[in-house]
């Protein structure tokens, strides 16, 4: 960004913003989550692939042209986004995220799209859109039933916003979107519906943190998580079963796959036979990114990475808040495996590492 331009303030209030917001693991994990600014007929968005969190330390935001962007998504162009980008301003390598769609179609100046973790666990029950509006109901916001992210995600809402007036998106199975004139006034909207949709969480059993260790150093190749709280997929037997039954939202594909490799309840309390079972799994790069043991927690790869891990203890907190009933509501196989091969997703990936 060039604080030398008028734009300069609004681009560093941004900054300082999404710094925040990334830093939040509540809020953001990894590479999730984006942020945008409209300047005059530039919308600023956040770069696919990298972190709110370094906003402050390195080139984040994205320029394209706004009317141009928005005249493409009318015209049903396949790439709306790409012959927009102001290559003039653009620092070399950022690619605009794949919610630029998204962020230009909101008639916002200010944009602020999250995962929180309260407003996840939320978005996947059953009932959401009918209970969310008492928590909601300080605020002009919006159901958006759950289509993938990028371009279907933007007909989406633009089709809902062309009806009324919101402020606020309720993504199913994906997260939050808030509008705001300013970035101040979006940040504190932002809070207030975070505040609004906080939600209790359960207690877990705790990990067995000694035997798992155990196994970790006699199977070789495996490891401990980073945060002791992602234990809670594997020592909650509530939690354990929604883990296995699929993917609650689209990151957690992009960052940990679309299926949880799981111990079987025989071999879990046995050391030798849970050694035996690990030694039945792929080798290398098609390990699995962990194991659920059941009762006593997780192993993780030994290479496995900070994004990931960060999916990780998000997938736990997620977990942690679901209510007893009802049970939450899945993504669908066929789009938990399309997700995995998405071209926009595989970027994403390749930039992480």
């Amino acid at each position: 960004m060039n604080a030398d331009t008028a734009a300069g303030p609004t681009l560093q209030a941004l900054a300082e913003a999404s710094a925040r917001l990334g830093a939040d693991p509540l809020l953001i994990q990894a590479a999730g989550g984006n942020t945008s600014v409209k300047v005059d007929d530039t919308l600023w968005v956040k770069a696919s692939g990298l972190w709110l969190r370094d906003a402050l330390q390195r080139p984040l935001l994205a320029p394209v042209g706004l009317s141009q962007v928005r005249q493409r998504v009318a015209a049903g162009e396949a790439d709306p986004v790409g012959p927009t980008l102001r290559t003039d301003l653009a620092p070399p390598g950022l690619r605009p995220s794949i919610e630029t769609t998204l962020h230009a179609l909101m008639p916002h100046p200010v944009v602020l799209h999250v995962h929180a973790v309260d407003a996840i666990a939320w978005a996947v029950l059953p009932d959401a859109a009918d209970a969310l509006r008492a928590p909601l109901a300080a605020f002009r916001w919006a159901w958006v039933d759950y289509v993938r992210p990028g371009l279907p995600l933007t007909r989406a809402v633009a089709a809902l916003t062309a009806e009324r007036e919101v402020d606020v998106l309720m993504l199913a199975n994906h997260g939050l979107v808030v509008g705001g004139a300013t970035v101040a006034e979006a940040e504190a909207r932002l809070a207030a519906v975070g505040s609004a949709l906080r939600r209790p969480q359960r207690r877990a059993p705790a990990p067995d943190l000694a035997g798992l260790q155990a196994v970790a150093t006699a199977a070789g190749g495996w490891r401990l998580p980073a945060e002791a709280r992602c234990h809670a997929v594997a020592t909650d037997a509530l939690n354990l079963r929604r883990a296995a039954a699929g993917v609650l939202y689209p990151d957690h594909v992009v960052f940990l796959g679309d299926q949880l490799c799981r111990a079987p309840e025989h071999v879990a309390s046995d050391e030798a036979l849970l050694l035996a079972f690990l030694a039945t799994l792929p080798p290398g790069a098609d390990r699995p990114p962990c194991v659920a043991v059941p009762g006593r927690g997780l192993l993780v790869r030994d290479d496995l990475g900070e994004a990931a891990e960060a999916l990780l203890a998000c997938w736990a907190d997620v977990l942690q808040r679901l209510p007893a009933l009802p049970e939450p509501v899945s993504l669908p196989p066929e789009e938990a495996r399309a997700l995995t091969d998405w071209e926009a997703e595989k970027f994403r990936q390749q930039q992480r590492r």
